[in-house]
């Protein structure tokens, strides 16, 4: 069972906007004990009486000021409670301070010690609702604030790494220095942060062209040992092919007037915290996968934990992203990292990549590494695939980032931009992929129609029918054979749809999503063989030389290799008595003319064999001998009264039985 948080959020807490934050603190590594003010600029956005915020029990709240007057305070839920008197009138301005100290709790606050690489730490993270476990805040998505300052002070020789521009080192009593960190761009409530160890710091620059010959500064916090550094500094040194890349992708790294940068903390993964990622290691993907965020999460952020596939989803491309487009870089191809995020996804038959309301407080689903991660990146190459456009694609993500710049967004915000870039309707890939659940399995039978074209029918099961029964939408198929594969894009609108596609090879197999664009698995591919010949018209006729004459038309005759008529007398076994090959084209008209010798009631077949052994009959129909001596009776004359002559030609030897009747029909003889 995962572990839900508890958690509660006053309404009120929305009837203000937060719009500058700093942090006075002190720290040091290896204690999660935290001492100073947290200070905040608001706006009333309408009447208040009191002022709310988030804040843990445990930690001690010392004294809370606002516009430099001391407050009474209450505390209960893990909120203070902050009476106001006079009532505040909206558009007013409220500068708040609060002193306080405490032990933070493990949750929202790391710190420990790494053999490996000899780091001390202590770290500040607090997505998805920690921000309350070390600071006074407003866990509110959507409001995010203009700027912070952010000044740590630690005991040197240790450093502190936060947001922004590092504008200040301050001497203070006692060995210790104040770290001065300034960041002026937009921020979420779970981004400001600090980390302080006993760091190293590695410098290094990204020169993408929109700002070219300018740089951006990548400034990075790593433990302070030389063997470890060495150890991870080739992997460090790809952030800057990683920046220019994705600012080439996704429009200009968001935050280029300060920095980029990284900074070591034993957090069991990595934060993308704006403009310094904390990171536990520096695998390549991880390093691409926190960078991705400063874009997906950080300049836009997902308007409610309904959507962090806005957030992960999208940070989780990015390393697909970086591994297609700078191979070198990376021991694993694109393909086998996108096939084991498939594999991943499949590993269980349900779920969606939207977060439904139930789960809100639910940190382990929020954060699933199946859905939101992996399910929320391969849905986004999916995406890309049904653009057919990669221009397009791109294009459509940079108007996103545009459009939503310094803000939050939903799904259908996202849906709404790439609709209008694109001119597509996305419903069924939202309605399928991101809110339904679970993925086809495809069934497909192929037959060859003629040497010319491919038959395909398409069966798909799903692996969670009662939530999404169907996946339609555009699939990419290759057909496989000796003389070369061909690749070819249908439209799955139905269940068993035909598709008939031009193919002048021998087929041997088919390969469905054969670059994996989209979660689903093969079920069972079989070979129908071929559309038989269809043989029409056929009919026979006695020729007065006492011949007979066959005629036949023949449709889907592309891979017949001949045509052979057999015929028998009344009695007697079907022999071949003669063959006719086919002519060019798929349908065509024949005739064929045969003289027995023999005569008496003739039967005749037709057999048509095509290049793969099918051998297929027609009716078998049967016609008079033309040459045949018939039975002939005369009677002069005719009428008669009282006498009449009877001739009788009976031209076969035997017993003949006749009988006189008259136009009563009485018998007379």
């Amino acid at each position: 069972m995962q572990q839900r948080i508890s958690y509660y959020q006053y309404p009120s807490m929305d009837k203000y906007d937060l719009h500058y934050l700093k942090l006075d603190l002190s720290a040091e590594p290896g204690s999660r004990f935290i001492s100073g003010t947290a200070g905040w600029k608001a706006r009333a956005k309408e009447p208040m009486d009191s002022f709310i915020m988030e804040f843990k029990n445990n930690m001690v709240l010392d004294s809370v000021y606002i516009n430099g007057v001391k407050k009474t305070f209450q505390r209960g839920s893990d909120h203070v409670f902050i009476p106001l008197s006079p009532t505040v009138s909206a558009g007013s301005e409220l500068d708040l301070t609060f002193y306080y100290q405490g032990t933070a709790n493990s949750n929202g606050v790391f710190s420990g010690s790494q053999s490996s690489s000899g780091l001390t730490y202590t770290a500040t993270l607090s997505e998805s609702y920690q921000a309350r476990e070390w600071f006074p805040a407003k866990q509110f998505l959507g409001d995010k604030i203009d700027s912070a300052d952010i000044w740590i002070t630690t005991t040197l020789p240790n450093k502190a790494g936060s947001n922004g521009l590092l504008v200040a080192q301050v001497p203070k009593p006692g060995n210790k220095m104040q770290y001065q960190w300034k960041t002026r761009y937009p921020m979420n409530y779970y981004l400001p942060h600090f980390s302080v160890g006993n760091y190293m710091e590695y410098l290094n620059y990204a020169k993408p062209a929109a700002i070219a010959p300018d740089s951006i500064l990548i400034q990075n916090y790593i433990s302070d040992n030389p063997t470890y550094f060495n150890s991870v500094k080739t992997n460090i040194d790809k952030t800057p092919p990683f920046i220019e890349l994705y600012s080439e992708q996704f429009g200009l790294y968001p935050f280029h007037e300060e920095k980029y940068g990284h900074v070591h903390a034993g957090i069991g993964g990595g934060m993308e915290h704006q403009t310094m990622s904390t990171m536990n290691s520096f695998g390549s993907t991880l390093i691409a996968h926190e960078l991705g965020h400063q874009w997906w999460g950080d300049q836009v952020t997902c308007a409610s934990w309904n959507h962090i596939w806005l957030n992960e989803g999208f940070a989780s491309y990015c390393e697909y992203l970086a591994i297609e487009s700078l191979p070198s870089l990376f021991t694993t191809t694109a393909a086998t990292y996108m096939n084991n995020v498939h594999n991943n996804v499949m590993s269980v038959n349900t779920g969606s990549v939207y977060v439904p309301d139930t789960d809100l407080y639910n940190e382990g689903r929020i954060f699933s590494g199946r859905l939101s991660y992996n399910k929320g990146s391969a849905i986004v190459h999916t995406l890309r695939f049904i653009m057919q456009d990669d221009n397009l694609f791109f294009q459509a993500l940079r108007n996103f980032q545009q459009q939503y710049k310094d803000s939050v967004a939903t799904a259908t915000d996202f849906k709404q931009v790439v609709e209008t870039t694109s001119g597509k309707n996305l419903d069924d890939y939202f309605n399928q992929w991101y809110y339904g659940e679970g993925f086809p399995t495809f069934n497909i039978t192929y037959l060859m129609q003629g040497v010319d074209s491919i038959v395909l029918v398409v069966n798909q099961t799903t692996s969670s029918p009662a939530v999404t029964p169907f996946f339609k939408g555009l699939y990419e198929l290759s057909i496989t054979s000796t003389q070369g594969d061909t690749t070819v894009l249908i439209n799955l609108e139905q269940n068993n749809q035909v598709f008939k596609i031009p193919y002048q090879k021998t087929p041997n197999g088919i390969v469905v999503d054969p670059n994996n664009w989209v979660i689903n698995r093969t079920g069972t591919i079989v070979f129908g063989g071929v559309i038989p010949v269809r043989v029409n018209n056929w009919k026979a006729e006695g020729l007065t030389d006492c011949s007979f004459k066959l005629q036949w038309t023949a449709e889907n005759q592309g891979t017949t290799e001949n045509y052979i008529i057999e015929y028998r007398a009344d009695s007697n076994q079907f022999v071949q008595v003669g063959e006719v090959l086919p002519v060019a084209g798929a349908t065509a008209s024949y005739q064929f003319t045969y003289q027995p010798n023999q005569s008496g009631t003739a039967y005749f077949r037709l057999l048509s064999v095509d290049r793969f052994g099918l051998r297929t009959y027609s009716p078998v129909i049967s016609v008079e001998d033309p040459c045949r001596p018939q039975t002939a009776v005369n009677i002069r004359p005719n009428p008669a009264i009282d006498h009449a002559e009877i001739l009788l030609n009976i031209p076969v030897a035997g017993n003949t039985q006749w009988r006189l009747v008259n136009s009563a029909g009485q018998v007379v003889y």
